[in-house]
């Protein structure tokens, strides 16, 4: 065996799963964290859960995960509907919001590869919804560059992941 053999560190796993209560228990932790956000926790599939996260009376987001990964988001209005007609949590594509103000899951997902860490996934879904929380003022909060609250009809829906400043699309780079 050479050297460079010797030294070389074990492969990571890349997926860490969880027991479900541990999960449960996480979510049940940020949904007390932030009050002006509601977190409805369900196990359509069994292990895997969804969130369906009430954000003031602006946003409803749904939030797919494995465990304590998040797999994908799905943003929508506030009055639009997020269920099949069997009642259940529709996350199918043409359901996705047809308001253009709405169109804030592509920052979801950009949000959720900006905050991974496969290490300390708990830290990933409390610093995601943390981020998804500023959206609690979408409708009133001033773009941080121009200054203005709409540009094409448009609220800032860019969320800085730090500072969670808002921006209007062409205004944040």
């Amino acid at each position: 065996m050479g050297v460079s053999a010797k030294r070389r560190p074990k492969a990571q796993p890349t997926t860490l799963v969880l027991p479900p209560q541990y999960v449960d228990d996480v979510i049940s932790r940020i949904d007390r964290m932030f009050p002006e956000m509601s977190i409805h926790l369900s196990r359509p599939n069994g292990t895997s859960a969804m969130l369906l996260v009430t954000l003031g009376k602006v946003l409803k987001v749904i939030v797919v995960m494995r465990s304590l990964f998040i797999d994908r988001t799905i943003v929508r209005g506030y009055s639009e509907n997020v269920y099949t007609e069997d009642g259940k949590v529709s996350i199918l594509e043409s359901f996705v919001s047809r308001c253009p103000w709405f169109q804030v899951t592509d920052h979801a997902t950009t949000a959720l590869l900006h905050y991974q860490l496969p290490q300390m996934p708990d830290v990933v879904v409390r610093s995601f919804m943390t981020w998804l929380r500023s959206y609690i003022k979408l409708f009133q909060a001033p773009c941080q560059r121009c200054g203005k609250f709409l540009q094409d009809g448009l609220p800032p829906t860019w969320r800085d992941f730090r500072t969670l400043e808002a921006f209007h699309d062409t205004c944040r780079q």
